[in-house]
């Protein structure tokens, strides 16, 4: 049986966030070559979205966290910009989603990324966007959150996981997420 991985990038905007992922899971874990790995991006503006799929980035969006081995390997220069290979920017399935609007049946994610997402909310949103997070996501998956942000007071069907200086959320085991 093949091995599955699902990481989700809800809110993408230019799409940095779902490349980066991509170019790390290659860099850094071959063995996940014979996997099926499904990387999907979304975000509800359509001209962030036309412009991830593009992925062509500015000398200074490409600076920002960039090491420069993984530029010199991942872009090529054209012109003044930056250009994704074909081959790393198929790897992402980009789709128009409004996290406040009634979300498409999506597949059980293993990773959900909603970073510097929330805050943006009123606590009622945060709230809902939390649940549907939850119904989402894998059993045993992990959603990272910005550094100001969290689920506690928010959602109790997360629980907080220490990963190095990280802090990630999963389901709590035996909590309804539908309340």
């Amino acid at each position: 049986a093949t091995r599955e991985l699902r990481v989700w990038s809800a809110a993408c905007a230019s799409g940095q966030e779902p490349y980066s992922v991509a170019m790390l899971l290659r860099e850094h874990f071959p063995q996940l070559v014979s996997w099926h790995v499904s990387l999907l991006a979304t975000d509800f503006s359509t001209s962030m979205l036309r412009r991830a799929r593009e992925a062509v980035y500015s000398q200074i969006e490409v600076n920002r966290g960039l090491p420069a081995p993984m530029l010199v390997k991942w872009f090529r220069k054209d012109g003044l910009d930056w250009r994704l290979r074909d081959d790393l920017r198929s790897a992402v399935e980009f789709r128009e989603l409004n996290l406040t609007a009634p979300w498409p049946n999506l597949p059980p994610q293993d990773v959900v990324l909603l970073r510097n997402v929330l805050l943006y909310f009123e606590p009622h949103t945060r709230a809902a966007v939390l649940r549907n997070v939850r119904r989402v996501l894998a059993p045993d998956g992990l959603l990272f959150l910005g550094g100001g942000e969290t689920t506690i007071t928010m959602d109790e069907s997360f629980e907080p996981v220490t990963l190095g200086r990280t802090v990630a959320y999963r389901p709590r085991p035996g909590v309804d997420p539908q309340r």
